[in-house]
């Protein structure tokens, strides 16, 4: 797996410029990184720890699971509230005060119900159609597989998109989910060269 193809992919998935500490060109599986981003104003590093799945096929499932668990960014929500008779809103926050928020109590987080309908949520946008056709799919050695959770019609289109590129070069395949169908797969069986430059071609 592709160190920036996956940090792409993450962002499209999380809505968040997130990078792998790495200065790896592939993400190693079974391996543990530091994911961060540094908030601009104040430079304050979030971070969490993601430990990398042991095959490509749970890569995105388990960085889902280490980004909607360990993640800390505030809740806008949680800040607009009523004290001693005065009204406080987030809005009314600097954009400084706003970053050091992170700092602030657990209660203040997203929770992680709250960041997995985020991911949810960017599954049904229409932007991540053209995420999942550039970053969303990877090769193997039976050919080549998507992240297709939350099956909604954009992960479908990308996956159409695939089965005509492949049609059109006359090129033999057949489907089938993985066991949790978190990954539809495309079963090629060429070798791992000719699935990669048939990748390349189609992005």
């Amino acid at each position: 797996m592709k160190t920036k193809t996956f940090e792409n992919l993450i962002e499209a998935v999380t809505g968040r410029k997130l990078l792998i500490d790495t200065e790896s060109e592939d993400i190693l599986n079974d391996t543990e990184y530091i994911v961060y981003r540094i908030l601009p104003l104040t430079k304050i590093k979030v971070s969490f720890k993601w430990k990398a799945a042991k095959t490509d096929e749970k890569m995105l499932r388990s960085f889902i699971t280490a980004f909607t668990s360990k993640y800390r960014e505030p809740n806008p929500l949680s800040y607009d509230y009523e004290y001693g008779g005065k009204q406080y809103f987030w809005k009314d926050k600097t954009d400084e005060e706003k970053e050091y928020a992170v700092f602030h109590h657990v209660s203040h987080m997203y929770s992680k119900e709250k960041l997995l309908q985020q991911v949810q949520e960017n599954f049904s946008n229409p932007q991540i159609e053209k995420s999942l056709i550039r970053y969303g799919f990877y090769t193997t050695e039976y050919g080549i597989g998507i992240f297709a959770f939350w099956e909604t019609e954009y992960v479908v289109n990308a996956i159409n998109k695939l089965k005509e590129f492949l049609s059109g070069k006359n090129i033999p395949f057949s489907n089938e989910y993985s066991d949790a169908r978190w990954v539809y797969r495309f079963k090629l069986n060429i070798s791992k060269d000719a699935h990669n430059n048939l990748l390349q071609s189609f992005n």
